[in-house]
């Protein structure tokens, strides 16, 4: 007993004569610019979130002690009505749709990078080793990447001649998708010929949109002309550039379009009102197209607005549509499914089921302190003009190319990404929609011949991290 008073002492004595270490004894953390953020996140909680009724009951037990960078996340997955703000991953975790993030305040400027977009997943491309490789989601125009012969579903397999592995990916995931690397030299396998070759790239200057490719498809046999248009992000400040490429595809005599949403998360829905208005032409402008519904006690916005189309000067006139779609398809993506379902014009959908993110948000930005915010919780709820709003669990594909299908091609690892843009013989999507369009039968032996398909051994090892898709006005 007298050993154990002494050791007592001695741990109280220790504790009484010990520096003062600021960072442990009084945190920096939160700030004042913390505090201030946090409470711009609590006001628009409460006043617009969609489940705002249980953050007001619940609001008392957030932890506001946390940096605002957490805050936001670990308030939200307290709640228990908010099932739809988010999904579940892979791993059992839950990614929430609203985020509030630090960002630059200009638009537009000029990318100085390499011009390569990765796929969200990453292939494993040994048997024997753990050897992984990253494939080619997307090249911009007039890139470095570009310029330097590669494409679209090109698989990088080294990088610097060293084998990407488990503990360098993410590294160079980021050299080449953030452009942290100055340089880089990279060994690629071109999958529909399996060819392999090397490239080096420096940093360079280009402009990137979510316009990544359009034109006009002339098939034999078939007496429509079919306007293909890859569209991967609804984003309104290239609504001029969205609007160009359809007004193209409409001197060019499109009658048929298939619109490529396979990688587009959403965006603005302004843009979607504007797509879906030139598909359909003026005599349906001024047509309900869209119903957002918020809380009852939202007291920021109209609880119920609708959102109609619009005359763009560019008429298709389409009186039906094929969308190519995938698991990444949600938001503004999904609008346009069910929007254009909801005016009864018929939809066919060629991928796989869609994300199924029915809901959306008002982005405010704010200059709080010294950090520009971008912030977007989940504010409404979407319906088409009947509406119908209940694609929570995706729109299910009527062609699933995962599986077996009536086209008679499948792929188990779409959408990863096999050939570039456009590739009518290898691109098992557009092989797909054209068939769907025209009636005519695939040959098989085009889409197999890929390297992914024999030599290979494909497997979804990782999901690159994402801010989450969004709708916004």
């Amino acid at each position: 007993m007298r050993k154990l008073i002494s050791a007592v002492i001695a741990i109280f004595a220790l504790a009484c004569t010990s520096p003062y270490i600021p960072a442990i004894d009084n945190p920096s953390y939160p700030t004042d610019e913390d505090l201030d953020i946090i409470a711009y996140i609590d006001k628009r909680l409460e006043e617009e979130y969609y489940w705002l009724d249980e953050v007001v009951e619940k609001s008392s037990s957030f932890n506001r002690r946390l940096k605002w960078e957490e805050y936001l996340d670990n308030s939200l997955l307290r709640l228990t009505t908010n099932a739809d703000d988010g999904h579940i991953n892979r791993d059992g975790s839950r990614s929430l749709y609203s985020y509030i993030r630090e960002v630059n305040n200009a638009t537009r400027a000029e990318v100085n990078g390499f011009g390569i977009a990765l796929h969200y997943t990453i292939a494993k491309i040994s048997k024997e080793a753990d050897y992984y490789g990253f494939v080619v989601e997307d090249v911009y125009d007039d890139s470095p990447a570009e310029e330097a012969g590669i494409r679209r579903g090109d698989l990088i397999v080294q990088i610097d001649q060293g084998y990407i592995t488990p503990n360098n990916y993410l590294s160079h995931f980021n050299s080449i998708e953030s452009n942290t690397a100055t340089a880089l030299r990279l060994r690629i396998l071109r999958q529909v010929d399996n060819e392999e070759f090397e490239v080096s790239l420096k940093k360079g200057s280009y402009k990137e949109s979510p316009v990544a490719y359009y034109d006009v498809l002339d098939i034999e046999g078939h007496d429509r002309k079919i306007g293909y248009l890859v569209y991967t992000g609804f984003e309104s400040e290239y609504d001029e550039e969205l609007l160009a490429a359809l007004s193209d595809l409409a001197t060019m005599g499109a009658k048929d379009v298939i619109l490529d949403l396979r990688t587009n998360g959403g965006g603005s829905l302004g843009s979607a009102i504007k797509l879906s208005s030139s598909l359909l032409g003026s005599a349906y402008a001024t047509t309900p197209f869209c119903i957002v519904e918020r809380n009852p006690r939202n007291t920021s916005s109209k609880t119920v607005e609708e959102f109609s189309l619009e005359d763009t000067g560019i008429s298709l006139a389409i009186d039906r549509l094929t969308v190519i779609a995938s698991g990444y398809s949600a938001s503004a993506s999904e609008i346009i499914i069910e929007g254009m379902r909801g005016l009864d014009i018929p939809v066919t959908v060629v991928g796989s089921t869609t994300e199924g993110k029915n809901c959306g948000m008002d982005v405010t930005r704010r200059t709080i302190g010294s950090t520009y915010l971008e912030y977007a919780p989940i504010t409404f709820m979407c319906l088409n003009a009947k509406g119908f709003g209940g694609w929570g669990e995706g729109i299910v594909a009527d062609i699933d190319l995962t599986s077996d299908n009536e086209i008679g091609v499948s792929d188990s690892s779409y959408p990863i990404p096999r050939t570039e843009w456009g590739d009518t013989a290898h691109d098992i999507g557009l092989v797909a929609a054209i068939a769907s369009l025209t009636g005519k039968k695939v040959s098989t032996s085009a889409t197999r011949s890929i390297a992914l398909d024999s030599d290979l051994s494909p497997a979804i090892l990782i999901e690159r991290p994402t801010q989450g898709t969004r709708l916004y006005r």
